[in-house]
């Protein structure tokens, strides 16, 4: 049961809103306040509850047995199972109750929600998932017996979140969590989720936006489901093992610019049409690239983190994010923000020219865009000859590669083209990339690289 408790409407003191009346239209979601719940939910005996919150009368609902085996919980990593799909029924699955019935009662403070579910049928299986800097914290998984292999990997995948999520951003900020097979592939609500294995490290993600972070989901819900996507990127690599990619995500928004469907990240989600997706979802992991290309990913984290902890059960709005972000990363990003935000603009830069003489090679670069982004250019070298001498704005990657950064500044005049000087002397030049890790959007990159690759002829032509 989702979405049925009545609550008061945010008052919203962001440029004088007042009451948030926005209603809910199914994909933009929500604007809450934080509150304290305190439920009771009487249902037949046998019949399993999971909910938002933590359970205040076990002695009442479970059996013995149930509680016994809850007990052992925080003591391992193994999945314990609390009832079985043997265990069915009154007196064996819950405890017999009276007159056939049961009340079950959760308490939760500060959340914005409250949802659960209930099966006579549900295998209950624990766990627990040790956050950094707070210790063990107990997750349930509720599913039906028929669902069991498609479960068998919940705990993993939802200890990974609990954990990486809480050292990425700030430690996982209630006492428990519960994961539920319902008819939702995924949906999240705080401690409990609906959602199969596949979207699990997702709606768990959701935990710290905006279930703490409570930001206004109807409006911007790049601030929500954007952050998540983002950092759901993040988690999978590191699940599997991988080193994490963020290259060229930045680059292919370049594909997108110009539709004149899609609107931009300020604007109100309930009438996105068909750009919902996008703009809730797949423009923000884009725009963090971009950003991670600017200031480098490690960067952004920190400052993500430090957002995440100072607007902990707060209201922050895309104002407060952008400017926290500034001063977090001590530079004035106005320009950025303003673009990807306020703007459907792209970057379109390219090579225009490369001209060498004696140990010097320019280069020109050409902005037909109006989002402006740093010149980065990957210089390579010839395998023989002088090394390469050093300039005040390169960094070697290897001995034969350079990494040339010019700050976007230099298209703050309004100029359209760019004259970089590379003076590594008399080594040969044999490639130059602009933007080689593919962060800054751009239709074309084939104009990013020189020389030019040679044209395919057709086939069959003369």
């Amino acid at each position: 049961m989702a979405q049925w408790y009545p609550r008061i409407a945010v008052y919203d003191d962001l440029r004088q809103r007042g009451w948030d009346t926005e209603p809910y239209l199914g994909n933009a979601e929500f604007y809450n306040n934080f509150g304290h719940f305190d439920v009771s939910i009487d249902v037949p005996a046998g019949w399993i509850v999971g909910a938002t919150g933590v359970l205040q009368n076990p002695t009442e609902v479970l059996t013995a047995t149930a509680r016994e085996r809850l007990s052992r919980v925080l003591a391992t990593d193994s999945v314990l199972t609390i009832v079985s799909a043997a265990e069915r029924g009154p007196g064996k699955s819950t405890a017999a109750g009276t007159n056939g019935r049961l009340v079950w009662r959760f308490a939760a403070d500060t959340v914005g929600d409250f949802a659960w579910a209930t099966a006579n049928q549900f295998v209950w299986n624990a766990s627990r998932a040790n956050i950094p800097g707070r210790g063990p914290v107990p997750f349930n998984i509720l599913y039906l017996p028929a669902h069991t292999q498609q479960y068998a990997a919940g705990p993993r995948v939802v200890r990974h979140a609990l954990e990486y999520y809480s050292k990425l951003w700030m430690p996982y900020a209630f006492p428990q969590l519960t994961m539920v097979d319902g008819p939702e592939n995924g949906m999240e609500y705080p401690m409990f989720i609906m959602s199969g294995v596949g979207a699990a490290d997702h709606e768990t993600g959701h935990e710290w936006w905006p279930m703490t972070v409570g930001v206004n989901e109807t409006w911007y819900g790049w601030m929500d489901e954007g952050f998540n996507q983002y950092m759901n990127i993040l988690s999978d690599a590191d699940l599997a093992g991988k080193p994490y990619q963020l290259d060229s995500l930045g680059m292919s928004y370049g594909r997108i610019s110009g539709n004149e469907l899609e609107p931009t990240l300020m604007w109100d989600e309930n009438y996105d049409g068909s750009f919902y997706g996008f703009a809730a979802y797949g423009k923000a992991p884009l725009m963090l690239s971009a950003l991670g290309g600017i200031v480098g990913d490690s960067a952004v984290w920190r400052a993500m983190s430090e957002y995440a902890k100072a607007w902990r059960f707060k209201h922050p709005s895309p104002w407060d994010y952008a400017f926290f972000m500034d001063n977090a990363l001590r530079r004035d990003l106005g320009w950025f923000w303003n673009y990807w935000l306020f703007t459907t603009e792209s970057v379109e830069e390219s090579i225009q020219s490369v001209r060498t003489s004696g140990g010097r090679t320019v280069v020109t670069v050409r902005q037909s865009g109006q989002m402006p982004s740093p010149v980065i250019l990957k210089v390579e070298f010839a395998p023989a000859g002088p090394a390469p001498k050093s300039m005040p704005n390169s960094r070697m990657l290897d001995l034969n590669t350079a990494i040339v950064t010019y700050p976007v500044d230099v298209w703050f005049p309004g100029n359209r083209n760019f004259t970089a000087h590379l003076e590594f002397g008399p080594r040969t030049i044999t490639k130059i990339t602009l933007d080689p890790n593919g962060r800054f959007p751009d239709k074309d990159p084939s104009d990013n690289v020189w020389p030019r690759a040679a044209a395919a002829k057709p086939a069959g032509g003369n």
